[in-house]
């Protein structure tokens, strides 16, 4: 596996080119419905008494707060991802913080993360145990793995866009930037259900001329 790093005082960054854990494909190859949500899903995801504000917090700064992990990447151009992957295997779960190279910005700012329930999470060197100061973890709504479809429609209302187990919260809106008529904000949580229950749950934000 190679990896570079960098060094800031006595804290270090380690970039890997590869990695064991990559965050799981999407559930959808373009995103081809309106967004029916009048306000944003989730602006947000609190690990502990951590908040990671979408497009504002860095990996960086989540690794710090861990004190534990790998900021990892791979692809190119609009395919470009960094990420941070952390595993809780008492509870069979892993958690991908994600930044998109093309719209994360140099300082990779978080716009997204995923966390699935596996059948085994066990801790790695690319995926570490979460520390006990970042759980639980949660959505700025709550939501939750293991949420009932019943909670997220209740919290979110009518979903954007249903296809089999999968079900997408979807909210573009403006925000004021040098862009005419402003910055488009696409903000999304998708969920993917079992017997009712969600098992993965995507959620993030993205601000774009």
């Amino acid at each position: 596996m190679k990896r570079t790093t960098l060094f800031f005082g006595s804290f270090s960054i380690v970039f890997s080119a590869t990695a064991a854990v990559p965050p799981p494909e999407g559930a959808f190859d373009a995103t081809e419905w309106p967004a029916s949500l009048k306000e944003a899903a989730s602006k947000s995801a609190t690990l502990g008494a951590f908040v990671i504000q979408f497009e504002k917090t860095t990996l960086a700064q989540v690794m710090s707060e861990a004190s534990i992990g790998t900021i990892a990447h791979r692809g190119d151009a609009g395919g470009s991802v960094y990420w941070l992957c952390y595993s809780q295997p008492d509870a069979g779960v892993r958690i991908w913080i994600i930044s998109s190279g093309e719209m994360g910005g140099d300082n990779h700012s978080v716009t997204g993360v995923v966390a699935e329930q596996l059948n085994a999470a066990q801790a790695s060197t690319d995926c570490p145990a979460l520390p006990v100061q970042l759980r639980p973890v949660s959505f700025a709504n709550h939501l939750w793995l293991g949420s009932t479809d019943v909670e997220v429609q209740r919290v979110l209302g009518m979903p954007s866009h249903q296809d089999g187990p999968w079900r997408t919260f979807d909210f573009q809106g403006k925000t004021t930037g040098k862009c005419e008529g402003g910055y488009d904000v696409y903000n999304w949580l998708w969920t993917r259900s079992d017997e009712g229950r969600v098992n993965r749950i995507d959620a993030g934000q993205v601000t774009s001329c």
